[in-house]
């Protein structure tokens, strides 16, 4: 481990502490399909090629110099397309997306609220991937081995070789990729519209379900890896709360979410959420969540966001990621300092974009490299 990766650690390590590390740490995300289509490549061929996609995973480093590593090497697609997975669906331009896609009919929320494990396997399994669909006895198989072929072909060319070649932060590991309860029937059951009408039809059905699904979702963070001298983070996108009146938030959304953010500290491990789109009506909830909690924000009004979240929480976010595929560089940079300003007054916030780069148009290199080098020259405390 290199004296750049050391510094860019221990950042982090006191970021979690609660202690204010000696600048602002600096993350830039680009998607794999974002270094593919800006290369000249496609998302039906190269997409698919290990090689390919680890060049461009290595180029999109040598030209990022962020806190983190830029851009993941590995592909799901192959996976995706194999098992035929309905939440993960392939334009005619090859780019997945997760549909508003719900495998679960309202009179099966008693099914769920039983066993939620066994009406995952033997009901929403079948419908959400094809390949099990069209072969019951051997489907499940044959996605074991569809995910054990994958990471040997993507073996050679790991992401965590290019976190070592160019010093990256290594401290931080997403142990879980998981959701707070209600987010994961709207997300995996029903779908975003037809929850909101559940809420309506049966509440004590859905309030029921968010109790069970807590239940399945522990069982995940206890058989999860907590590496040796790492940071073992679970890591949950926030999806429903901005399409929410106040009243329903309170009652189906944050019981079960507090609930959890308290077991995933029970178990040894450190939660990080991100709040998408404009949690504004919300964000004194957030005192209520137990423990240091990393908090991300899209829409959110920073300037509320510090004066009201408890300066226990760390946060991160905000930075208006429109600016890096219409603007200048020198006006990208005055935006960044302008947000620093804000956002790291109390030594608590690691700055990056409200969004990640997911397609070719969505960001100018030189606009991303002049983010960076602001932050890293003016964001030192």
């Amino acid at each position: 481990m290199g004296k750049l990766q050391d510094e860019r650690n221990q950042i982090l390590i006191d970021l979690w502490n609660g202690v204010k590390p000696k600048r602002v740490p600096v993350s830039a995300s680009a998607s794999l399909e974002y270094a593919l289509e800006i290369n000249g490549y496609s998302l039906l061929r190269e997409y698919y090629m290990p090689e390919k996609c680890f060049e461009v995973a290595d180029k999109m480093a040598s030209l990022l110099n962020s806190d983190n590593l830029p851009t993941p090497s590995e592909s799901r697609a192959p996976v995706f397309r194999y098992t035929m997975n309905r939440f993960m669906v392939p334009g005619d331009d090859g780019y997945f997306q997760h549909p508003n896609y719900s495998p679960m009919k309202f009179e099966e929320y008693p099914e769920l609220i039983k066993d939620p494990f066994a009406f995952w396997t033997n009901v929403i399994r079948p419908r959400a991937f094809g390949i099990v669909e069209e072969d019951p006895y051997y489907g499940n198989l044959r996605m074991e081995i569809a995910d054990r072929v994958l990471a040997q072909k993507w073996a050679p060319y790991s992401s965590g070789k290019l976190v070592e070649k160019y010093e990256r932060e290594s401290v931080e590991v997403m142990t879980v990729l998981s959701m707070t309860p209600y987010d994961y029937i709207a997300d995996y059951f029903r779908n975003f519209s037809d929850i909101c009408l559940d809420i309506r039809r049966k509440p004590e059905w859905v309030l029921e379900a968010c109790d069970s699904i807590l239940g399945f979702v522990e069982g995940t963070l206890a058989r999860a890896a907590k590496p040796e001298g790492k940071i073992p983070v679970v890591s949950l996108p926030l999806h429903m709360p901005p399409f929410m009146r106040a009243k329903d938030y309170d009652k189906f959304y944050m019981p079960t979410f507090v609930k959890l953010i308290q077991k995933i500290h029970d178990y040894g491990l450190k939660p990080s959420i991100y709040c998408e789109q404009n949690w504004n009506a919300h964000l004194d909830s957030l005192n209520d969540l137990p423990g240091r909690v990393k908090i991300g924000f899209e829409l959110a009004d920073p300037k509320r966001v510090v004066e009201k979240v408890d300066k226990r929480h760390f946060i991160y976010g905000f930075f208006d990621a429109s600016l890096l595929r219409t603007s200048t560089p020198e006006k990208v940079k005055d935006e960044a300092k302008r947000l620093l300003d804000v956002a790291a007054v109390n030594g608590n916030y690691a700055f990056s974009p409200d969004k990640n780069l997911l397609r070719k148009n969505d960001g100018i290199i030189e606009n991303v490299q002049a983010m960076i080098e602001a932050v890293l020259e003016y964001g030192v405390y």
